[in-house]
């Protein structure tokens, strides 16, 4: 075996801070890669997130025998390192250039399967690399140190520079530099921990000689501007199909601006936002019925896709003044950069006022009372844009419209034909307005635009009605005219879609803790690209949670049958049912943040670094050998989901609330990472075999986080809610401690 002369730790830990670094840094680019590529989709982000997880489990299990037998596991580690440098940068020129490689439209939207298979390509180099990385950390860490509890010190260094990671990135890498230079100073920071550990080694002057050389052409294309020039050559392969002029990051989105001749089209995180200075028609149908509805619409408040038309066909009215509400400032710089004559009427005239806030937090905070509310988003098939039609938000903007005031906001449609998956959707969110607003008119078309309000004077608007208050106004507009009001209010056209759209007794609402519209909207979106993942979705859809109840405890049943021949049973489970826990209460606890906060990237990355600071006290506890069992830390994770379930029973809305989101992610880091070299410790007492052990419950962790992530944004929350989803997981952890209390006995017999 190696010996490893060191006259401290100092660069092994370097490298293991390293290790957990690159492998939260390079989860954030890959991840905002892939958000701007499939449009931002949560269901997509579970896959992604999912494929990470499983390639992990793969990377460790697969390699855990070999950290503990080979004598060569210095050499293992520095390559491994030095590849996972590289693998970032890979990830993203490959995420960037896979449409142009298999021809595949810039502008299609993309099904599930192409989901899958793109992000577990490009996933499997960072993945599996950091996944076999940690147990040959725990074998280093042990032969150096000669101390019990490796694996215990190589979790808490990974989860601290998961955490710094985590923070340098929400606070300051990501507001200055672009994707390819951040992968850039990964495979730097990389590079420099090989060269310092294996020096500090005193051997393998080869792999330290070419490390040390690649560090070299590292900084000589510094010099160069080798990573700005590659950052813009694949910006514009990913667009390969248009004229990109502009890509930026915020810590909101990546905002792309295409130019064909003289009109320019913004794109935010993939996802068309605006064209200039010729919008699309329907501009013009969004503005305009809901104005023309209200008798004397003065002040008006509108929630995003403001600038790039609508906000001129809306002052073509009398209006005092519109409050524009854009969460994300660089879509507004972006319109600022690129003028037209168009978007410096819009932002530039006196009535407007411009907010660079998110929606819902503005309308909370906000004062002034409203004629009108218009909601100009895509389709709710995410749940960061559900946020604004459920239930809850509905109420809200009652409360901030007038007596007469209108509140208003498009869904797909039809002329013809409405298919299921679009017809149920457009009933959801048409019975979630009636739970709010008692009266609802709907203008059908290849756009439904719904127009709500207290004031029943809504139904006895005609046609002749708005064309009265058209020509009143003096409004002249290239579609909306007085035979195009006619033909959008006849009845005998669209009568049959409207009465079938609000006839359905719908019991099942949109709201924040059972966002059934995500659901509905990616049912629409798929049925073209992935109609065989429809019938599976509609499948699941029909499955009460009684049923995953059930499933629970005849798993647990046959494991308790098993626990006397397979005596580490309990562990594995507890394990893995804690990894399966923790990925589904951080997701929770970060979509109800962005439900009742506003979607704020700092304060998420700021969520997912509080849960790796957690992880490494954890940690920390369990390297110092403080006493705590197995059960006493099981018992701990069955409360706090508990608490959480009555938290969000009681629907969070104050500045306490937040700070229980913030302690609570820490606790469950805490306990997650407290558990794991429990588990270890007790699986190999010996430690003779401590990184077989180590990756062993590594994988099985992981696995627990990919059911976790797969199921909480697929499954659970769409079909039966957050509530129904937390009971699931009490009845999870409530069968692990009962393993884990059973287990210990006839384990310690």
């Amino acid at each position: 075996m190696e010996f490893i002369a060191l006259s401290s730790n100092s660069t092994l830990r370097f490298a293991l801070l390293v290790m957990g670094f690159t492998a939260t840094a390079s989860q954030i680019l890959i991840m905002r890669e892939l958000l701007v590529t499939f449009h931002g989709n949560e269901l997509f982000m579970g896959i992604i997130l999912g494929n990470w997880l499983i390639l992990e489990a793969v990377g460790s299990y697969s390699t855990r025998k070999r950290a503990d037998y080979t004598k060569r596991h210095v050499n293992w580690f520095a390559i491994l390192q030095i590849t996972i440098g590289f693998s970032s940068l890979l990830s993203i020129l490959f995420i960037r250039s896979f449409k142009f490689l298999f021809n595949i439209p810039t502008g299609e939207v993309l099904g599930i399967y192409y989901v899958a298979i793109i992000s577990l390509i490009a996933l499997a180099p960072v993945s599996m690399t950091d996944g076999a990385l940690f147990p040959f950390g725990c074998r280093n860490f042990q032969t150096i140190s000669e101390k019990k509890g490796a694996s215990a010190r190589v979790y808490l260094y990974e989860s601290i520079g998961s955490f710094v990671a985590g923070m340098i990135f929400v606070f300051y890498l990501i507001y200055y530099l672009s994707s390819v230079e951040l992968a850039f100073i990964i495979l730097s920071l990389n590079l420099c921990s090989v060269i310092f550990y294996l020096t500090s080694a005193g051997k393998l002057k080869i792999i330290k000689n070419v490390a040390a050389g690649l560090m070299a052409l590292i900084i000589i294309s510094f010099s160069s501007s080798v990573p700005e020039w590659l950052h813009e050559s694949s910006s514009k392969l990913l667009w390969y199909e248009y004229s990109l002029i502009d890509t930026r990051n915020s810590v909101y989105s990546n905002v792309a601006i295409i130019k064909n001749e003289d009109q320019y089209t913004f794109f935010a995180n993939g996802a068309p936002y605006a064209t200039t200075p010729v919008p699309a028609a329907q501009v013009e149908e969004t503005a305009h019925f809901p104005m023309l509805f209200h008798e004397r619409p003065e002040h008006i408040l509108v929630v995003g896709g403001g600038a790039g038309g609508l906000l001129r066909e809306l002052l073509k009215h009398p209006v005092k003044d519109i409050d524009y509400t854009e969460h994300d400032p660089l879509v507004i710089e972006g319109f600022r950069r690129f003028p037209t004559p168009l978007t410096e009427y819009e932002l530039d005239h006196a009535n407007v006022k411009i907010h660079l806030l998110e929606g819902r937090l503005f309308l909370r905070k906000a004062s002034t009372m409203y004629d009108l509310i218009l909601i100009n988003l895509p389709i709710p098939s995410t749940l960061q844009i559900n946020r604004y039609y459920t239930v809850e938000f509905f109420k809200l903007a009652k409360s901030r419209l007038k007596d007469r005031g209108i509140f208003a906001m498009r869904l797909p449609g039809s002329e013809t034909f409405l298919s299921k998956e679009l017809k149920e959707l457009n009933r959801t969110f048409h019975a979630s307005l009636r739970a709010i607003f008692p009266h609802v008119r709907i203008i059908a078309g290849e756009q439904n635009i719904f127009i709500a309000s207290s004031d029943g004077a809504i139904k006895t608007v005609t046609d002749e009605t708005l064309i009265e208050r058209l020509h009143l106004r003096n409004i002249s507009a290239g579609l909306i005219n007085e035979w195009y009001l006619r033909y959008k209010m006849d009845s005998a056209r669209f009568g049959e879609i409207e009465e079938d759209i609000a006839s359905s007794d719908r019991k099942i609402l949109n709201q924040d803790s059972y966002p059934r519209g995500v659901f509905e909207g990616m049912l629409f979106l798929n049925l073209v690209v992935s109609p065989y993942m429809v019938k599976i979705l509609n499948v699941i859809d029909n499955i009460p949670y009684t049923y995953y109840i059930l499933s629970i405890m005849v798993l647990l049943a046959v494991f308790l049958g098993l626990q006397q021949k397979i005596r580490q049973l309990f562990l594995t489970f507890a394990i893995a049912s804690t990894g399966f826990t923790s990925m589904l209460i951080s997701i929770l606890l970060i979509l109800y943040f962005q439900i009742y906060y506003g979607y704020v990237y700092h304060y998420i990355g700021i969520l997912t670094s509080l849960f790796m600071l957690g992880s490494a006290i954890g940690a920390f506890f369990a390297m110092k050998r403080i006493k705590t069992s197995m059960t006493t830390v099981e018992t701990g994770i069955l409360f706090l989901t508990g608490f959480l379930y009555l938290f969000i029973l009681s629907g969070p809305e104050t500045n306490v609330s937040q700070l229980i989101i913030f302690g609570s992610m820490v606790t469950i880091g805490f306990l997650t990472g407290m558990e794991y070299p429990l588990a270890v410790s007790l699986a190999d007492s010996s430690y003779r075999a401590v990184s077989s052990t180590a990756g062993r419950f590594y994988a099985f962790d992981l696995f627990g986080a990919f059911l976790g992530a797969i199921l909480t944004a697929v499954v659970f929350i769409p079909t039966i809610g957050i509530k129904n989803t937390l009971l699931i997981t009490m009845a999870i952890k409530s069968g692990s401690l009962l393993l884990v209390y059973m287990g210990r006995k006839t384990f310690s017999s």
